[in-house]
């Protein structure tokens, strides 16, 4: 693999309407993850991208949600360690489909959030070795290289409404070392020219809020129904004078109703403080968290699927509309 360079203004697809209709506003987003159904982790996902799928997936999210305009797409560092020609062409494919169904898409370029089976991303082992600028092996500096091919190559894409640096960066390793390396990957892409404005999603922690606010254009956040993080997260936006958006909410339940109070409780508190959200997660995956227990193991986040593996919505689940 070589490095290459990219010019961020080369000629790309109109954009759809944006969900804000005014600068810096995206108290109107609403839309929801997706993780899509064929496979357990990134690196599945992202080589082996099943562009059928994937539409009508989406599809059915705008079928069963009609007033959603944002989807979030986690992306795969590793999927573009073994072929970094295949993750570029893929994620384009993800773009033209989620234009296609009306949907601007937050990605995430980087994660740290971990369970089973394991989706990837980083450790602190990987970062120190792949994201140190001083390292000379070849592949040169792989971290960047990854940034430089799929975030620049899209730095004037109207399609991505925002760059989440990193899902929950801090769930593991050594909070400081995390945040120096994200700061050289966020000077990377503002260098670059990367138009969309960046962020770094976290769970309800300040501290790390905090710690990444100075990166973060947008306050990125993972409430799920922490009224007290969530009053904190809005003052520190007040403070340092950036929006707030909830990339994930609604906590999972095996039990439909049980489930379904848990989004209307959690939706009720992102409208009233006038935050967008993107709900977790639209669909059933073969991802942690996306499945029911016959699919494999589920952890105490439950289920969190909103559409079912047979393409139904499910039950109690239109709740959402309420809000959108």
């Amino acid at each position: 693999m070589t490095r290459r360079d990219f010019v961020c203004s080369a000629a790309l697809p109109a954009a759809v309407p944006a969900p804000s209709d005014k600068s810096g506003d995206y108290s109107r987003i609403r839309g929801f993850n997706y993780q899509p159904s064929y496979h357990y982790n990134g690196c599945g996902i992202w080589l082996n991208f099943r562009t059928d799928l994937v539409d009508l997936e989406l599809g059915r999210g705008k079928k069963y949600f009609p007033g959603i305009n944002t989807v979030r797409l986690w992306l795969s560092v590793d999927a573009f360690a073994v072929n970094p020609k295949k993750a570029a062409q893929n994620f384009e494919a993800a773009l033209r489909i989620a234009n296609k169904h009306g949907l601007q898409v937050v990605a995430t370029l980087f994660n740290n959030w971990h369970s089973l089976p394991d989706f990837g991303g980083l450790s602190l082992e990987m970062v120190r070795y792949w994201g140190d600028p001083k390292n000379n092996t070849i592949p040169l500096n792989l971290l960047a290289a990854y940034v430089e091919q799929i975030a620049c190559a899209h730095g004037r894409d109207d399609r991505v409404l925002l760059w989440d640096l990193c899902n929950e960066p801090f769930n593991s390793g050594n909070d400081s070392e995390y945040a120096e390396w994200l700061g050289r990957i966020y000077r990377q892409c503002k260098e670059a020219g990367v138009k969309a404005p960046l962020g770094v999603s976290v769970p309800p922690s300040l501290k790390q809020l905090e710690l990444v606010e100075p990166i973060s254009d947008v306050l990125m956040i993972h409430p799920y129904g922490n009224q007290k993080f969530l009053e904190g997260a809005l003052a520190l936006g007040r403070k340092a004078g950036k929006p707030v958006i909830a990339t994930e909410c609604c906590w999972g339940h095996l039990d439909d109703a049980r489930r379904a109070a848990i989004v209307e409780n959690e939706l009720t508190a992102l409208k009233a403080a006038d935050i967008g959200f993107l709900a977790h997660v639209l669909h059933h995956s073969l991802v942690a968290d996306c499945h029911r227990q016959r699919y494999g193991a589920v952890s105490t986040a439950g289920y969190m699927a909103f559409i079912e593996d047979d393409g139904s919505l499910r039950r109690h689940h239109e709740v959402f509309n309420k809000f959108t």
